[in-house]
């Protein structure tokens, strides 16, 4: 059973829709920056959205709230706390769930691998009842100290699991083409509008009958 393949999944954008987390980043962030500078939440936004654009996506910074607290000079809020104004808003995708059981059930280990932060990771895994399904819950930024912009968070991931590692992901570098540039099999998910790669998955579901079909 599994044939000796681990699966490893990203987070949000596939197990999970963007909902919770951009309610933080889009919203709750930049709410905390209008009443303390005064100036509008549309203008607040914008700031919280140059000065993440500013350090990127590739950045360990990006995913850490206690470092936009700070930057922001909002060190009275607690991350835990600003978090948990949004929980009621961690979304799984409908085909979540069911392809995650149908896996484990027949027998491929699986690995959550996510550049969330744990602030972030731990309230989506803990409200989606996602658990159980996995042998391992990676959080690379807390973790490892580190993103999977850099092909070494796969190595070392691959160096952990018993067997080959195929990954899934919605991000189309980070999740396909990194993993992919180290010899991992890797599937791109693109839920609506994204960059697509080469064979971009619509479903976790259309991932399933591959990663069977192996």
């Amino acid at each position: 059973m599994g044939r000796g393949l681990t699966i490893s999944f990203d987070l949000d954008g596939t197990l999970t829709s963007n909902h919770f987390v951009d309610s933080v980043w889009l919203e709750g962030l930049p709410d905390l920056v209008s009443r303390k500078s005064g100036i509008g939440l549309s203008a607040a936004q914008r700031v919280c959205r140059e000065a993440y654009e500013s350090v990127g996506t590739a950045s360990i910074r990006w995913y850490q709230l206690p470092y936009w607290l700070d930057y922001f000079g909002l060190d009275d809020t607690a991350p835990e706390d600003l978090v948990s104004r949004y929980a009621s808003r961690v979304e799984l995708f409908d085909d979540a769930l069911p392809v995650l059981g149908e896996l484990k059930d027949e027998g491929f280990p699986l690995v959550l691998f996510s550049n969330a932060s744990r602030h972030f990771l731990d309230v989506e895994v803990s409200l989606g009842g996602l658990a159980p399904f996995f042998r391992d819950i990676i959080s690379v930024s807390d973790d490892w100290g580190t993103t999977k912009a850099d092909a070494k968070a796969f190595s070392r991931l691959r160096s952990i699991v018993e067997g080959d590692v195929v990954h899934v992901g919605d991000h189309r570098e980070f999740d396909y083409l990194v993993p992919r540039s180290i010899g991992l099999e890797a599937y791109h998910i693109c839920r609506g509008e994204c960059q697509e790669a080469d064979g971009s998955l619509k479903s976790l579901r259309e991932f399933a009958v591959r990663v069977k079909g192996a």
